[in-house]
């Protein structure tokens, strides 16, 4: 939605003044795209409000929650008054790792990055009524191993690694998948890893966490991140008697809440409740 009016400067020039306001849940929002056609370059004044109760979200984490965009002219003015929230996409999950009686294991993966919440490519002025957090980080998957126990009689297990939680974020990430534990053998035991939970809007996902079995216990993923935090590392495999493993992976690193700080409330970036890196 989008208001247009005339208003005179302090020197006699008329400008435009624009007026968007959000007033609905919304991904993917860039001020200039919606700057209506009364936009004259080098002579408006745009003020976006983001109402009370709104969320502006992304759709992925390569794209930002909010933007000004770049193609504004010299002259032009963008206030943006947040009264709602501004967040970026969850990281997923890391997967568990794989072990296999036959083969040995494989390696888990790292939970992928929290998006961004807002980009400033165009001086603006920033009232933070709200909050504005970047998607948390996925929680990396669990390592993976296989060994063998016993004597003279020789007990082998193969023990899955479980997957991370996904991210905190309006579109929250997806939890990781648990590793799979074959082979065959009279004494041999598969323990297969558990998938991590999906993040919600606003809290991560948590790492899976598998049962135990014959006494084994496959090893947990990490939790991954809440709004503007860091996902968390899985579990290193762990082996008794004689055996390999694989280790844990790095949980993904919180996203920005801002970029482009130097554009923002005259270099101050933004104020009031937000949480992730800024840049």
């Amino acid at each position: 939605m989008f208001r247009l009016g005339t208003i005179a400067s302090s020197g006699g020039e008329v400008r435009t003044a624009v007026n968007l306001v959000i007033s609905a849940d919304t991904n993917n929002y860039d001020i200039f795209s919606n700057r209506g056609g009364g936009y004259v370059a080098g002579e408006t004044d745009v003020t976006l409000t983001i109402n009370s109760g709104v969320s502006v979200g992304s759709t992925s984490t390569g794209t930002y929650a909010l933007d000004t965009g770049s193609s504004w002219a010299t002259g032009d003015t963008i206030t943006i008054v947040n009264n709602g929230t501004v967040k970026g996409c969850g990281g997923i999950g890391g997967d568990g790792g794989d072990a296999d009686l036959n083969v040995g294991v494989t390696a888990s993966t790292d939970g992928g990055d929290g998006g961004n919440a807002f980009r400033s490519q165009f001086a603006c002025i920033f009232t933070n009524n709200g909050s504005v957090y970047g998607g948390g980080g996925g929680g990396g998957g669990a390592g993976a191993s296989y060994h063998a126990v016993g004597s003279k009689i020789v007990t082998t297990y193969s023990n899955a690694g479980s997957g991370g939680g996904g991210g905190a974020g309006v579109l929250a990430g997806i939890g990781g998948q648990g590793g799979t534990a074959t082979g065959t053998s009279s004494l041999h035991f598969n323990n297969q890893g558990a998938d991590g939970d999906d993040g919600t809007a606003t809290a991560g996902g948590a790492g899976g966490v598998a049962g135990t079995y014959n006494g084994t216990i496959t090893v947990s993923g990490g939790n991954g991140g809440g709004l503007g935090a860091d996902g968390l590392a899985g579990e290193d495999g762990v082996i008794a008697g004689t055996g390999v493993r694989s280790l844990g992976s790095a949980g993904g690193i919180r996203g920005f809440y801002q970029v482009g700080s130097s554009l923002i409330n005259s270099g101050s970036g933004i104020g009031g409740v937000v949480g992730g890196r800024s840049s």
